[in-house]
């Protein structure tokens, strides 16, 4: 496991979902602020298990969520017209973290 640290001004397309981690070695953490107009849903999601609420970041809210070795960070959209924006810093073990989107399930 290789500790570090990542800043993201990160922007999430209305009706999508941003996937960060899955499979990597160590836990990471994922703290920073909901910057824009529209709630996100954040979820964590363990290898061959569903996914599992663990709040909603209000517009002008914080987030301070952590996640084990090999889950991943599911950061949903609420809004299927408006564009999500969070300030997010992810530190822990963030060298092998796989970062993609998809469509709201």
């Amino acid at each position: 496991m290789r500790a570090g640290s990542l800043s993201s001004d990160l922007q999430i397309e209305a009706g999508q979902t941003f996937e960060l981690g899955g499979g990597q070695d160590g836990g990471f953490a994922v703290t920073g602020r909901n910057t824009g107009s529209v709630a996100v849903l954040v979820l964590r999601k363990a290898e061959g298990a569903a996914a599992v609420a663990k709040g909603v970041i209000a517009p002008g809210d914080a987030v301070d969520a952590r996640f084990g070795p090999g889950e991943m960070a599911l950061l949903r959209n609420t809004s299927s017209t408006q564009m999500a924006r969070l300030k997010l810093a992810i530190t822990g073990d963030t060298a092998s973290l796989g970062m993609t989107y998809s469509d709201n399930r």
